[in-house]
């Protein structure tokens, strides 16, 4: 099972998508900042998103195959398998359950790193 990782030191939420610009049965890539002020010290980091709303639940992942790092996308938002029903990279077209497991591909049994979300106040935030 994909691992669940908390990509900031702080907790806070940190507001990803308002849920109304997210269909079911679409991807969304995003790339976000994060900032951690720990003693003092400012650290400043991207991250790189895929969301993928299916049916009702929303699943959130870091955009990168576990083959070799790639983002999985060549263009924006494309994710999908023609039948929208497994993420695929681009680059050697691994594919991913919505579990995020790689089940075809160089990377079979390997998943994408799965990020913790909430919805609150009609936004899919991560945290």
């Amino acid at each position: 099972m994909p691992s669940k990782d908390t990509p900031h030191k702080s907790g806070k939420l940190i507001p990803l998508i308002a849920l109304d610009n997210l269909k079911a049965g679409e991807t969304k890539g995003i790339e976000i900042e994060l900032v951690d002020d720990d003693n003092g010290i400012k650290e400043t980091a991207r991250l790189d998103l895929i969301i993928w709303h299916q049916g009702d639940a929303i699943r959130v992942f870091k955009n990168a195959c576990p083959h070799i790092g790639l983002p999985l996308e060549t263009f924006p938002d494309r994710f999908l398998t023609a039948d929208k029903n497994q993420l695929i990279c681009s680059a050697h077209a691994a594919t991913f359950n919505f579990d995020g497991i790689c089940i075809s591909g160089p990377c079979p049994g390997k998943s994408l790193t799965e990020y913790k979300t909430m919805r609150l106040d009609g936004w899919l935030m991560l945290g």
